[in-house]
């Protein structure tokens, strides 16, 4: 298990020192501005329909069990500010992300796996054409825009599933809802949730690149490649998650 665990701690190790690689590669010209459009384009449709379908029924499942704790100390009318923190802060972000590790970042290592076993990354190399700033650098950039943009969906999804069971369905007053949606939200709310789902996305991105560009073994690598992305994505994300809602909301609350 400890070697396991110092296995890991190594690899996240390579991970960083691929990830400050690539900034720096990303800083020189030319910037594959079309690559990169491309990219965000693909993983952005590509994760649009999942992500919505995850923070959907989560949005529906915190006001139905809500409602019935609320219920039993008669503050029902706390149920929608309860509702939007808990969507806003924690659920849509790490949802979202954990759906763009499961969709985006396996198909990313899919995709730089295939090309590196058919020798293509090889190619590029003896056409003085680093691979990092071509294939690396803008889809690294596609996950740190795509990610907040697929959150900023999946908040407002996630907030009309618990509007469609709290009123609807369970009878709560809508103008109540409605009116107490937004009172306990703050801009910093949202600022959080834009800065942790961009790092979310680099580091989902990141991980990503590097399995796949790093693959070996011939077709069995890329699978495994694509398996261990999604696993040491989620890990990444929760553990990044806890930290940054540490250090903003453990801030906030002292």
């Amino acid at each position: 298990m400890f070697r396991s665990l110092r296995d890991f701690l190594y690899r996240l190790g390579d991970i960083g020192n691929f990830l400050v690689s690539a900034i720096a590669w990303a800083m020189r010209p030319p910037y594959h501005v079309g690559e990169w459009v491309r990219v965000m384009n693909g993983l952005g449709w590509r994760c649009l329909i999942p992500v919505i379908c995850v923070v959907g029924p989560m949005g529906a499942a915190v006001s139905l069990q809500g409602t019935k704790l609320l219920a039993m100390v008669g503050v029902e009318s706390l149920l929608s500010p309860m509702l939007a923190v808990a969507i806003l802060r924690e659920i849509s972000p790490v949802m979202a992300s954990m759906m763009v590790a499961s969709q985006a970042g396996s198909s990313i290592a899919a995709e730089l796996g295939a090309m590196r076993v058919k020798e293509e990354i090889d190619a590029l190399e003896v056409m003085a054409v680093n691979p990092i700033q071509r294939l690396v650098v803008p889809r690294l950039l596609a996950g740190l825009v795509v990610t907040p943009l697929l959150n900023a969906a999946a908040c407002f999804v996630g907030l009309v599933g618990g509007y469609v069971v709290a009123v609807p369905m369970l009878g709560l007053n809508s103008g109540t809802f409605m009116a107490n949606l937004f009172t306990l939200v703050t801009t910093a709310d949202l600022v959080i949730g834009l800065v942790k789902t961009s790092l979310f996305g680099l580091a989902i991105t990141t991980v990503a690149c590097y399995y796949g560009y790093h693959v070996t073994g011939g077709a069995e690598g890329v699978g495994r490649a694509a398996n261990r992305t999604v696993v040491t994505s989620v890990v990444v994300v929760l553990l990044f998650n806890y930290l940054l809602s540490s250090a903003f909301y453990g801030k906030m609350v002292g």
